[in-house]
């Protein structure tokens, strides 16, 4: 590989990280990515030599995206709630008395 593929594939990928980053925390999964790229990439003889401290933070960042989903999905339906009690606290009674439907006639 050439000194410009080195080149063009590091910035590749530095022009690519804040994307990256964005999307992982958007959707609560960048604990999970810290822990794949440190115990992958970063210090992966570490990892090999401390198999329990790895496997508890690859359990604590599991046990923080289920918790962050699952706080996220509560105040979603929170605020459903909210907006369905505000719309029918707020919403006026329609009453125009019997219906007649096409081709009918009194």
């Amino acid at each position: 590989m050439s000194m410009i593929q080195q080149l063009l594939i590091v910035a590749g990928a530095l022009i690519a990280l804040p994307f990256v980053v964005k999307l992982l925390w958007r959707l609560y999964l960048f604990p999970l990515g810290c822990w794949l790229v440190a115990t992958r990439l970063f210090w992966p003889k570490w990892a090999a030599a401390n198999e329990t401290l790895s496997g508890i933070l690859l359990a604590a960042s599991i046990l923080a995206f289920i918790v962050a989903w699952s706080l996220r999905y509560a105040a979603k339906k929170r605020r459903e709630k909210e907006w369905f009690d505000h719309v029918l606290a707020t919403a006026p009674v329609l009453d125009y008395g019997q219906i007649a439907f096409h081709g009918e006639t009194d």
